[in-house]
Order: structure tokens, then C-alpha cells, then sequence
């Protein structure tokens, strides 16, 4: 996946710094590559087994993913266990909580609800299809307009 670079200048008495900066994931980007690294292995089957087992947290390898997304691993368990879980995580009506993110389910560290971050990409998804129909819509108005100007300014003449 192709990452933004960003050019930035720092100016602190008189002197220019000029750095590179890479931009931070988003939080689909994370959810992207978590699934697409992950969705072959869910769910997990033992050898014994004919069906998955009927655990929806699966553990993920950090550092991997974070390598995959061009950040860093204390970065990456960040955005997981203090946002993302923060922001969609639930309790139930019986007063179960569900996580997106757990940091110990049994004997497993970092582990990720999967069907849940599905659930949750899948939002992300529909929610970015729609801002790029709305930005494909804005664009089209502002050519069509440029463009009747430019002929009313032809025909003027």
C-alpha cells in the first residue's frame, strides 16, 4: 500500500529544519490490513476439528501488522487498545462488555473480536464510498461550472 509523505518545515528562531514525515494510518487502513492479514485464518481450526471453533477474538501479531502499515508497534497497540476499542466497544444488555480489541483473551495477548472488525470495516468502507461520491459530485459541479464560464466568456466576444 502506498503511503502519503508529507514535506514539513519547522521554523524556531530564524532556523528552517526540513523532515519528512510519514502520515499515520487510519483507523480503516488498520482494520484493512488486520483483516486482510488475518481473514484466511479465521476461524481457527485444530486439526481434530471439522468447524472453526466458536471463539470470535483472534490473536494478532502487532509488530507484523505495524510493520505492514509503516508505523511503529507502540503506535499501532495504541490506536487499538486506548481508541479504537475505546470508541466501539459495547456492553450488553446483560452486562457482558464486548471489545474490539482485548489485550488478553485467555491464554492469547492482543487479540481482535473478528467478526466485530468486520463489522466495523465494513461501516468504514460504506462511509468512504460515500465521501468519494460526494467529492466525485463536487468535482463534476465545479468543472461543469469552470466550463460555463469559459463559454460565456467565448461567446461574449
Amino acid at each position: 500500500m502506498a503511503r502519503n509523505i508529507h514535506v514539513w518545515v519547522f521554523c524556531y528562531d530564524g532556523d528552517f529544519t526540513l523532515g519528512i514525515m510519514n502520515s499515520l494510518p487510519t483507523d480503516r487502513e488498520i482494520l484493512r490490513r488486520i483483516f486482510e492479514m488475518y481473514a484466511p485464518s479465521y476461524p481457527g481450526t485444530q486439526p481434530e476439528e471439522l468447524r472453526g471453533k466458536n471463539d470470535p477474538y483472534l490473536p494478532i501479531k502487532i509488530n507484523e501488522v505495524a510493520t505492514r502499515l509503516g508505523c511503529s508497534p507502540e503506535m499501532l497497540f495504541g490506536r487499538l487498545y486506548y481508541h479504537l476499542d475505546e470508541k466501539f466497544s459495547y456492553t450488553k444488555d446483560g452486562g457482558a462488555q464486548v471489545h474490539l480489541f482485548a489485550l488478553k483473551v485467555g491464554a492469547e495477548m492482543h487479540c481482535v473480536n473478528f467478526p466485530f472488525l468486520a463489522a466495523v470495516l465494513a461501516e468504514k468502507d460504506e462511509e468512504h464510498k460515500r465521501q468519494l461520491w460526494s467529492l466525485g459530485v463536487a468535482i463534476t459541479a465545479l468543472v461543469l461550472s469552470v466550463a460555463s464560464i469559459v463559454a460565456q466568456v467565448i461567446t461574449a466576444k
